[in-house]
């Protein structure tokens, strides 16, 4: 293997005389249209390649955090309907055991009633479902 050091020049490289910076004028009436346009292809590209790269990777960062988000929202869910339940149940046995007969027998019969309110309103509910579903046999409701 060779170890000499490359050469050194007698004369320091200097830039290639290219003559006066051209300016917009000249530029643009020594280049002709196809110039200008291979430019603009070259840098609609490089736009275009930049926003695909964007689009890409947001959607991968979006599709990676999208189970971690339902997961999130699904525990916050959760322990929001835990708290309504404890404060629920923990408020009903405190009432039990502090409040008043009469007050106690009324939450109790109030509860009930409300029970077979809400099954009386998802019974007729259902019985209108049904009745929508069903066709109608009268002559005078046929499409024409």
């Amino acid at each position: 293997m060779n170890q000499d050091p490359p050469p050194i020049p007698d004369k320091p490289e200097s830039a290639p005389e290219t003559g006066p910076e051209p300016t917009p004028e000249s530029s643009a009436a020594s280049s002709g249209p196809d110039s200008s346009n291979t430019n603009f292809d070259g840098f609609s590209r490089s736009v275009e390649d930049a926003i695909n790269n964007g689009c890409r990777d947001a959607k991968k960062l979006f599709d990676d955090a999208l189970p971690k988000a339902k997961e999130d929202v699904s525990k916050g869910v959760h322990d929001v309907a835990y708290a309504l339940a404890y404060a629920t149940a923990f408020t009903g046995a405190i009432i039990r055991e502090v409040a008043p007969d009469s007050l106690v027998d009324g939450l109790r019969e109030g509860v009930s009633a409300g029970q077979r309110a809400a099954d009386e309103a998802v019974r007729s509910r259902r019985e209108k479902q049904d009745e929508a579903a069903e066709p109608s046999n009268d002559v005078g409701s046929m499409p024409v």
